[in-house]
């Protein structure tokens, strides 16, 4: 049962719909062609702690073996069960680098619009006095109980909304 075929209706229902397996690319790699990377290397290091050769010498034939998995229901479950390896392992470091990220005290749980208009605020401080002394100014102003936090808001604002942080520093553009 395990290494039954996937239903023709099945199989065509994902060419048809243009569906891709989670661990597939949309880019080609040379090395992984459409496959995760990570995903690869799991199975890889796996193989290869099996055999007692190294895990770089397996990636041709894992790569070869994920597109036979896909046609298989077994195959698939095994798939699956490496995948939710691979989410495992990656999960935690995207929540700690977000939560580095987010703004903090006073900048912390505001909407867009809010972020939006302070930093406007920012800007009009700082063509009156320049941008240095407006960013000491905010700082005097809104760190008093999480030091650091305007520093904090502009280096989130960077990322999440770069459009808005190159007003600021136009060199950055």
């Amino acid at each position: 049962m395990a290494s039954d075929p996937l239903p023709a209706v099945y199989r065509s229902e994902i060419k048809s719909r243009g569906w891709r397996f989670p661990w597939r690319t949309p880019t080609i790699d040379k090395i992984y062609q459409t496959c995760d990377r990570t995903l690869v290397e799991l199975i890889a290091r796996e193989r290869a702690s099996w055999t007692g050769c190294s895990w770089l010498e397996k990636i041709p034939t894992v790569i070869k073996s994920i597109g036979n998995l896909e046609a298989s229901k077994g195959g698939l479950e095994e798939l699956l069960g490496y995948w939710s390896k691979v989410l495992e392992l990656t999960a935690p470091q995207t929540s700690e680098s977000v939560s580095k990220l987010e703004p903090v005290g006073y900048y912390s749980n505001r909407s867009v619009d809010w972020h939006k208009a302070t930093f406007c605020e920012l800007l009009d401080l700082g063509d009156r006095v320049g941008t240095d002394k407006a960013i000491a100014q905010f700082s005097t102003r809104y760190d008093q109980n999480h030091t650091g936090a305007t520093d904090s808001w502009l280096n989130w604002l960077k990322v999440e909304h770069p459009s808005m942080y190159a007003y600021l520093h136009p060199q950055v553009a």
